[in-house]
């Protein structure tokens, strides 16, 4: 048999009684003999290599913690980024939530406890500085102290304070684990933008009905629009394009589109009487000033759709074209409570018809509402009203008329233009936001270049790749819309009844048939009225349903102190993309949306 090593050979004494007294095995004799030896360095081996064991464990815990809370950090510096959108400041109460905010982002991705790891809410900061127009940097930290176990193993620990104690308890019993990150958030550059931007004459109103002194909400949006401009322009090397919208019941293409191109059909079907667009010398206003309808196929059905230049049916011009039987006017005697008189047909536009002595308006249930002084003779200088093909009259002059609101502006980086038109903007007309949608929609449809459509058909520009293709990479496409209130078609009664004749209808009759639309309740609009507000709303949704659908980001404005609650406000909150919804019940808070959206219009990068 082979000899064991010397370590495990026992020394040879005399055999130990089976009786004999433990002391005999104390420490000293313990140590003195080969078997306490053995048993020692044992002892010490084992507890360096537990001790090795714990500190790899602690540094693995570590590495582990650190790892996941740099990671929730990271995530949280991105979402507190986005979620400034959210906040008008980054001061005050709009600061505070914020912060909760990024603290909540932080929770959502760190288990509480993870590994043991303690972290109070004052071991974490969150702050912001910078402008959202010109770029804010989000900087965020946390902190917080976990568990180890090698020094509670070697007995060197405190008892949990995480410092020495004086009696050679020097080595902390927690460690403390520290993450840290800013990003910054710089405005998009690459980007398609469009502000469809309500020009009704309730514009012309107070802005806050407590506070006249800021002006009215047509000036307040002239300026909040041309700050807007001036803050995404003054990033150097921006790729951004901007358009104007301006909308009441029509839009006015006159500056954008050619009124020659294939994309609009000018033969008069319906009734081409008088019906010219080019202008007629002898008849002032006449010819086509702008105004498109939206195509009707041969049953009569609309759908909330951008269409294409080549698409059939296509746009009309619009024109005040009355019914091929004629469009029944009847006087009324204003000496006699507006009892009626007599009724004249008339067929064909231009028409202009002549009261005698006086003209008073007639409040009643059936328009049109026209009053003559009956048994009264004809004077020198007789009343005179025409209506003109473009549904202007004289009673209010033709800048005033339906069409006659400021053109769009196509996509442009040209500061001056945008700026120019933006302070032509004036109030006058009723309200159908839809028409706005629809045309801010087609400004960011690619079907609408010229490199697509054609020459003559597409938006007039140098640049004939805009809009861009939507697969272009990078391609930010949003569109900014802004009313006072709820879609208001105008009076279904009246010379020219607006549900009859605007740029959604403008067919002379109100009926809004689209059977791919449904209202809140379900039911289809196939029957639909231009005369009732819940149909118009319900065309409207479908639009910015199919205007999110196809990639564009819609954010939408209330304005004015009277614009805050009711039906209107919901539609406008279900139009936008998610979180994009604001109200501005003032011009002060108006500008500073504007420039909340204009921050908002950036990208997040992490910077450590």
């Amino acid at each position: 048999m082979r000899a064991l090593p010397t370590i495990f050979r026992r020394k040879a004494t005399a055999p130990i009684s089976a009786d004999a007294p433990c002391a005999r095995y104390g420490i000293r004799s313990l140590i003195a003999g080969d078997d306490g030896a053995v048993t020692m360095v044992l002892a010490v081996c084992a507890s360096l290599m537990i001790g090795s064991m714990c500190t790899a464990i602690d540094m693995i815990h570590y590495e582990m913690t650190q790892a996941r809370m740099q990671m929730a950090l990271d995530v949280a510096t991105l979402s507190a980024g986005a979620d400034l959108s959210h906040y008008a400041t980054n001061t005050g109460t709009d600061l505070t939530n914020w912060q909760k905010d990024a603290r909540a982002y932080y929770n959502a991705n760190m288990p509480t406890g993870y590994i043991g790891l303690s972290m109070p809410d004052a071991n974490f900061t969150a702050t912001v500085s910078g402008a959202p127009a010109t770029g804010q940097t989000v900087k965020l930290s946390a902190s917080g102290s976990m568990p180890l176990i090698a020094p509670i193993i070697f007995r060197t620990g405190s008892t949990g304070s995480g410092s020495g104690s004086g009696s050679g308890n020097t080595s902390p019993t927690v460690g403390t684990v520290t993450a840290s990150n800013s990003a910054l958030r710089l405005p998009k550059s690459t980007l398609e933008l469009v502000m469809v931007l309500d020009n009704t004459g309730s514009m012309s109103d107070y802005a806050d009905s407590s506070n006249p002194s800021q002006g009215s909400k047509i000036s307040g949006l002239r300026t909040a629009a041309g700050n807007l401009v001036t803050s995404l322009f003054n990033q150097s090397g921006n790729d951004s394009y901007v358009g104007l919208v301006p909308f009441t019941t029509m839009v006015n293409v006159s500056n954008v589109l050619n009124s020659g191109g294939s994309w609009m059909n000018p033969v008069f079907t319906y009734n081409p009487t008088n019906m010219s667009m080019a202008a007629n010398p002898n008849v002032t206003d006449s010819g086509w000033d702008g105004c498109p309808v939206e195509p009707r196929d041969a049953n009569g059905n609309m759908y909330p759709k951008a269409y294409a230049p080549k698409s059939s049916p296509g746009f009309t011009p619009f024109f005040f074209n009355v019914p091929k039987t004629g469009f029944t006017i009847t006087n009324y005697d204003n000496s006699k409570s507006c009892k009626a008189q007599s009724t004249t047909v008339w067929k064909g536009v231009p028409m202009t018809f002549q009261n005698n002595a006086s003209l008073t308006m007639c409040n009643t249930p059936n328009g049109p509402t026209i009053a003559s002084a009956a048994g009264q003779p004809v004077t020198n200088n007789p009343s005179t009203t025409t209506v003109y093909q473009n549904g202007n009259t004289n009673l209010t002059g033709a800048s005033n008329g339906p069409c006659g609101i400021e053109p769009a502006t196509f996509l442009t980086q040209n500061t001056s233009t945008l700026q120019a038109s933006i302070g032509r903007m004036k109030a006058g007309g009723s309200t159908i936001i839809p028409t706005g949608l629809l045309w801010g929609w087609r400004m960011l449809s690619s079907d609408w270049s010229i490199a697509v459509a054609g020459s003559g058909n597409g938006f007039i520009s140098t640049d004939t790749s805009l809009p861009r293709l939507e697969t272009t990479q990078a391609l930010q496409r949003v569109a900014i819309v802004l009313t006072d209130g709820e879609n208001d078609p105008g009076s279904a009664s009246g010379i020219m009844p607006m549900p009859s004749f605007n740029g959604l209808s403008g067919v002379g009759n109100n009926v809004l048939q689209a059977p791919t639309v449904t209202r809140s309740d379900g039911t289809s609009l196939s029957n639909g009225s231009m005369s009732s507000v819940t149909d118009i709303n319900a065309y409207q949704l479908a639009v910015c349903t199919a205007m999110k659908n196809s990639g564009i980001i819609i954010y939408t404005i209330t304005f004015g102190s009277d614009a805050a609650t009711g039906v209107a406000a919901q539609v406008m909150q279900s139009c936008a993309s998610p979180g994009n919804y604001y109200h501005a019940p003032s011009n002060d808070q108006l500008n500073a949306i504007f420039q909340q959206i204009a921050g908002n219009l950036g990208i997040l990068r992490l910077t450590q």
